[in-house]
């Protein structure tokens, strides 16, 4: 139970214990609901005791007493409480469903303590972490670039009110020193004097979804903005618009690895308790009317903090509303066979999951590693970054990107397209930005295995420029994908390269994610 619950219940029971009850029990009552409002769970305990000494029938403080037990972490001794509430006979059975979800708690934590699952969380080390608070990290699908969001004291040269501000960070993962590189602020547009946060990264760090606040374009508190890397520039964010922002709160993106489907957190109408998960596709250019993942993974309580896995079917989140070790819990759910229902959530387990709150896991596309932020270990802030090893029970399918093997199926016939998303070449020239080798040296391992494939490279633009341009750079640049397959060895007589301008497009060019989309490169089979 949290600790706001707690008060509300404490609260709420105040004026019941007054009616007709013993008075100098209903005073040690008042006693304890002050004692628990401070924050002395100790003293509120003791308060409760002498209010049952006094009148063994209040049932008020029976239950309250259950609860401030469970708070302590006095579990059977909670138990114990709650059972001896069920056994009041003048009991208001109004409350029989916070003392029954108390009991449910209890006997949970103990069952988990009993059985703890691996955990040994690392620090991410210096080259991530500060004394300033590090939190809600996302990856890459190739498991190399790390966004995070760090709080900061606000620079001088800005006029906002606030102390404190929040800016992505960015880390690339060295694979010689076998660790993360040294972060840096990611550049402008993408932070800014406001505050950035909660953000995700599509699978090949393309386009970044995230979270932000009151700014002058939006709908409702928070929204969420899209941005759109152009070669190694971001462009300016822009509002998601008013489908799927609304006059409530809608934050903590998650995007799924094909780029169609974007999960994300809102206390908008239509929901099932306070906040509750939703999603919207990406159909035709644009973002969908978004829809409620239902009451399987939403509940009365408050669902937050999803992350869609890489393999496209293992959704990760937290919740108050499903049995847990209390507070915020971290939750896995599975995608059924009919693509449209999800398995019962399963809690991560203990130590994982504690009596506190926890949030914000992220899962490596192996489906070995999780990265989350926490403040309860000694780190070099309050909040850092750790990694742990995730149980096995609680794994996803397992992911690798090398995309051009993975989807080697489409090649294995005529005709057969697939699209190189990770290809970028500067912007409006024909030069290749350095971040594509690692794709292109996979296609030519592909090739190098299969002499009987021939292929087509074929340049695609968007709409911005004029025709001519556009059909000029496409071409060159399929050229150059060509030129470099040779150059590791795939004889030229093997390839072929065409230039399709604006043509062909897969999306809208009125959005700049659709506009995205359509700069792309194509390995067709001859």
């Amino acid at each position: 139970m949290t600790f706001r619950r707690y008060i509300l219940l404490a609260i709420m029971l105040l004026p019941l214990v007054a009616v007709g009850q013993n008075k100098k029990s209903v005073a040690q009552f008042e006693r304890a609901t002050e004692a628990a409002a401070r924050g002395d769970n100790d003293a509120a305990a003791t308060a409760l005791r002498r209010a049952l000494d006094l009148d063994p029938s209040n049932t008020e403080a029976q239950l309250l007493l259950g609860t401030i037990e469970l708070r302590r972490g006095n579990n059977q001794v909670a138990i114990d409480e709650y059972e001896a509430y069920f056994r009041q006979k003048g009991r208001n059975s109004l409350w029989d469903r916070e003392a029954e979800l108390g009991l449910a708690t209890a006997r949970f934590r103990l069952q988990a303590m009993a059985n703890p699952v691996p955990f040994k969380p690392i620090n991410l080390g210096p080259n991530i972490n500060t004394a300033d608070d590090e939190y809600l990290p996302s990856l890459t699908a190739d498991d190399h670039t790390l966004i995070f969001t760090r709080r900061l004291p606000r620079r001088p040269s800005t006029t906002a009110e606030t102390p404190y501000e929040e800016d992505f960070y960015i880390s690339a993962y060295d694979t010689v020193e076998l660790g993360w590189g040294k972060a840096a602020r990611m550049p402008e547009p993408l932070n800014s004097t406001d505050n950035e946060g909660a953000q995700t990264i599509s699978f090949d760090g393309r386009i970044m979804v995230f979270t932000a606040c009151n700014r002058r374009d939006g709908h409702g508190r928070c929204d969420l903005y899209i941005s759109v890397r152009r070669g190694e520039k971001w462009g300016r964010p822009h509002n998601l618009g008013p489908v799927v922002n609304t006059g409530a709160w809608e934050a903590q993106p998650s995007l799924s690895v094909d780029g169609r489907t974007l999960y994300f957190v809102s206390n908008r109408r239509g929901g099932y308790g306070g906040s509750d998960i939703w999603a919207t596709d990406y159909i035709d250019g644009h973002w969908t009317t978004p829809r409620n993942l239902g009451p399987t993974i939403n509940t009365p309580g408050d669902e937050t903090a999803p992350f869609i896995h890489f393999d496209n079917r293992t959704l990760y989140f937290a919740s108050t509303g499903h049995l847990g070790m209390g507070g915020s819990d971290l939750f896995v759910v599975r995608r059924n066979a009919d693509d449209t229902s999800w398995s019962e959530p399963r809690n991560l387990g203990y130590p994982i999951n504690t009596s506190a709150d926890e949030n914000n896991l992220i899962v490596s596309p192996d489906g070995r590693t999780a990265l989350f932020s926490s403040d309860r270990y000694e780190g070099y802030g309050k909040q850092d970054l750790y990694s742990f090893q995730l149980p096995p029970a609680v794994r996803p399918e397992p992911v690798r990107y090398i995309e051009p093997l993975t989807a080697a199926a489409p090649l294995q016939h005529p005709g057969d397209t697939l699209t190189l998303r990770s290809v970028y070449f500067e912007t409006a020239k024909a030069t290749l930005v350095e971040t594509s080798q690692a794709e292109l040296d996979r296609l030519a391992e592909l090739l190098l295995s299969r002499p009987e494939i021939e292929i087509e490279i074929g340049g695609h633009t968007d709409s911005t420029g004029s025709d001519e341009t556009n059909q000029r750079l496409s071409a060159q640049r399929a050229t150059v994908v060509r030129d470099y397959l040779v150059e590791r060895g795939v004889a030229q007589s093997r390839l072929t390269a065409r230039g399709y301008g604006s043509s062909q497009p897969v999306a809208t060019n009125a959005t700049p994610e659709g506009r995205a989309l359509n700069r792309r490169t194509t390995v067709t089979r001859r």
